[in-house]
């Protein structure tokens, strides 16, 4: 039985309540977590082909350089900002399209869709995510060629220019109008394209790109306002969860100091000291918009005596705290998108989603009919 769901911005304005599931954010947290992985990982090989120690680049920037470097040989440049980009893009868009098949599920009547079953579903997009993606790079590649070729024309003796200057408005200048169509739809197409890969029930590629180019060219307005929208809600929503997640560790701390004493305090000023809590990705989490003064401060939980061996082990739980802030966040944006695609499709369409018979659910009756055919022949 399909979920009944308002095609407006009534079901927009319910993301922020949607996205706040323990699977999605826990999916969310997941895939946050393998895209800093690879972004490190790249980042260290970077430093190494460039030369530098890597213990003084990992005493410098630890598990979290998150910033962008200047590298001086090309094979460091590539495999930071050409492996590691794509590797990291690549994995949030996965986790992208798995809390947004979650959405489309339950819009489709399936509330019961999985962690794992969200997962291996998106695992199986890559390719279509991949291939989506690569299509919009070749054909702005194989344009950028075109251009190539027309500038080589001009290098021809007396008449390179002219043919150029009459080549110029057409095609030239309608091709380039078009190809930053498309460069701007490959931009947009991080968001949209895994909401658009988990609405297709045909896995095909085609499909993806046709839904990008009709949300951005049809419905660019709405689509506008629902993103901001959503951009908006994530960000304060997730300062909301990460006070009461703060407050919740205080709580921890005071109930457990009633029994452990000074060690508590001591544990967790520890892990805090492994962690890069001064940095700016926790002033961006601790603060409830950027350029509004309106924090808290975290610095409380860094007081005591640091060292305590077990500090390595408080901060990854303390580092698990801020991922599922994080994660919440990336629950918002993703059902953000998933309910933006929905509603704009029934704009654009009149097609509605929660007609269609779900992928991984079918609505079986409690107690089967009975054949009397098979009674009969018994008897």
């Amino acid at each position: 039985m399909s979920k009944s769901i308002d095609y407006n911005y009534k079901s927009i304005v319910r993301i922020p309540a949607r996205a706040l599931k323990p699977k999605k954010i826990f999916l969310g947290s997941f895939f946050i977590l393998i895209a800093l992985a690879f972004h490190d990982i790249c980042a260290y090989l970077a430093f190494a082909a460039e030369g530098m120690d890597l213990s003084l680049a990992f005493a410098d920037y630890g598990f979290f350089p998150l910033r962008l470097f200047a590298f001086d040989s090309s094979l460091a440049s590539f495999l930071y900002y050409c492996l590691g980009f794509v590797l990291s893009g690549l994995t949030l868009m996965t986790g992208l399209t798995a809390i947004a098949i979650i959405d489309i599920e339950e819009v489709r009547g399936n509330p019961f869709m999985s962690f794992a079953k969200a997962l291996k579903y998106s695992l199986s997009k890559i390719k279509q995510l991949l291939l989506s993606e690569l299509a919009i790079a070749v054909f702005v590649a194989f344009i950028v060629i075109l251009f190539l070729i027309l500038g080589l024309i001009t290098r021809i003796p007396y008449l390179g220019e002219f043919i150029y200057s009459v080549f110029f408005f057409f095609p030239g200048f309608i091709v380039a109008i078009l190809t930053a169509i498309v460069i701007l739809a490959g931009i947009l197409s991080i968001l949209i394209i895994p909401a658009a890969t988990a609405l297709d029930r045909n896995s095909e590629t085609f499909n993806s790109l046709l839904e990008l180019f009709l949300t951005i060219t049809r419905q660019p307005i709405r689509w506008i306002l629902f993103t901001a929208y959503s951009l908006i809600a994530a960000k304060i929503c997730s300062f909301i969860y990460a006070y009461f997640a703060f407050r919740s560790v205080q709580l921890l701390k005071f109930g457990a100091s009633l029994g452990g004493g000074e060690k508590i305090g001591d544990t967790i000023a520890s892990g805090m000291n492994h962690l890069p809590w001064e940095g700016e990705l926790v002033k961006f989490i601790t603060n409830i918009f950027p350029g509004v003064d309106f924090a808290f401060d975290v610095s409380c939980l860094a007081v005591g005596a640091p060292g305590n061996p077990s500090g390595y082990l408080m901060a990854i739980s303390l580092f698990l705290v801020f991922l599922t802030v994080s994660g919440y966040l990336f629950s918002i944006v993703a059902t953000g998108q998933a309910y933006s695609l929905i509603v704009l499709k029934y704009i654009r369409d009149e097609h509605k989603v929660g007609a269609e018979k779900p992928l991984f659910f079918e609505d079986q009756p409690v107690n089967p009919a009975i054949d009397n055919s098979t009674n009969e022949m018994n008897k």
